[in-house]
């Protein structure tokens, strides 16, 4: 009974609006209309075939169709569905039909940060693959203005304190002899983690690329270049949470 009667947060999920924590947000704040009426109980349960949910006016439905996509993200490009100062955004790269149809990117890259980005209108996985208590991997090149000493190193890999909460261990893998060119895999994704971590160090980080999010590997898409997700890789995404 309960899978035909979903409760409000679920069912805007299976809508495509976003994540669990992001559409409770939206119900939190008055955005969600049931029937004309607007509600802010996150509990409210919704009789799909009875009820009409509306976002902002518009209706939302159960999405009948999930897109998984991935783009290589240039440098210049805001992660984000709009941006008020005008700015390129990353939904400019991909046809005007994925917006409609509700993808959206998962998590966000910074504006001068580029690499895999992962784009959809599975909410449910969008939650999963954002939420700290999953630690999915995401592995980094960077590029800093002179070389890490190893005793950075090992305090960055070790945890530091950012935003008043020590970070999650990391994994820093040199990829040439230069040691201000390497890897970084991390498991979480505070608000410029990496850039702040060496910052407060004294570096600067010259260039930042992700190649890898969870499974997924960035491989040689072009920068600026989008491809769907084949039906295997998102099998694997979706494996990662097979215990959870």
């Amino acid at each position: 009974m309960e899978n035909d009667t979903p409760r409000l947060n679920k069912y805007l999920v299976l809508c495509g609006l976003g994540s669990r924590r992001s559409v409770e947000i939206f119900i939190l704040n008055g955005d969600i209309r049931v029937n004309g009426k607007t509600v802010k109980d996150l509990s409210t349960r919704i009789h799909p075939d009875n009820d009409t949910v509306t976002f902002n006016g518009q209706i939302l439905k159960p999405l009948e169709k999930y897109e998984y996509l991935m783009l290589n993200k240039p440098r210049g490009y805001i992660t984000s569905r709009s941006d008020e100062m005008n700015r390129p955004i990353v939904m400019n790269l991909l046809p005007e039909r994925y917006e409609q149809e509700g993808v959206v990117p998962v998590g966000r890259l910074d504006r001068n940060t580029e690499g895999l980005l992962i784009l959809t209108n599975d909410g449910q996985l969008t939650y999963r693959l954002t939420h700290p208590r999953f630690k999915v991997e995401k592995t980094y090149l960077v590029t800093l203005d002179s070389p890490l000493l190893d005793e950075h190193k090992r305090r960055i890999e070790k945890g530091i304190n950012l935003y008043g909460k020590k970070t999650e261990p990391a994994v820093i893998n040199y990829t040439q002899n230069a040691k201000n060119m390497f890897s970084m895999t991390i498991t979480e994704g505070r608000k410029r983690h990496i850039r702040l971590s060496f910052k407060i160090f004294g570096y600067k980080v010259i260039s930042l690329k992700r190649i890898h999010y969870g499974p997924l590997s960035l491989g040689r898409l072009p920068s600026g270049s989008y491809r769907t997700l084949k039906p295997a890789e998102v099998k694997r995404l979706k494996k990662l949470f097979t215990n959870s």
